[in-house]
C-alpha cells in the first residue's frame, strides 16, 4: 500500500512477531501485512497516515496537505 506518513510510527504485525518503521515525512510501500491492522487504520482515520489517491506529485501533495485531526485538550480544537 501506497502512504503518506505525517508521523514517525512502528507498525507491528497482527502477532506481534514483525515489525515496520514508517519515519515522518515517509511517502512509499508499506507491506500489506501492515496494512491490515486495526492499529493502522486508526492511525489512517486520526489523519497520521494518509492514502494518496495515486503516486502523481498533485496527489502525494494533496496528502500532504491534508487537514489533520485535533488532539483533545488542544485549546485550537475548536472548544467554545
Amino acid at each position: 500500500m501506497f502512504v503518506y506518513s505525517h508521523v514517525n510510527v512502528l507498525l507491528p504485525d497482527l502477532a506481534g512477531s514483525r515489525r515496520f518503521m514508517v519515519q515522518r515525512d515517509y511517502i512509499g510501500e508499506i507491506p500489506d501485512w501492515a496494512a491490515e491492522t486495526e492499529y493502522f487504520q486508526e492511525l489512517v482515520r486520526d489523519g497520521k497516515i494518509s492514502l494518496p489517491k495515486s503516486r502523481s506529485d498533485k496527489a502525494i501533495a494533496d496528502a500532504e496537505a491534508a487537514p489533520k485531526r485535533k488532539k483533545k485538550g488542544d485549546p485550537d480544537a475548536g472548544a467554545v
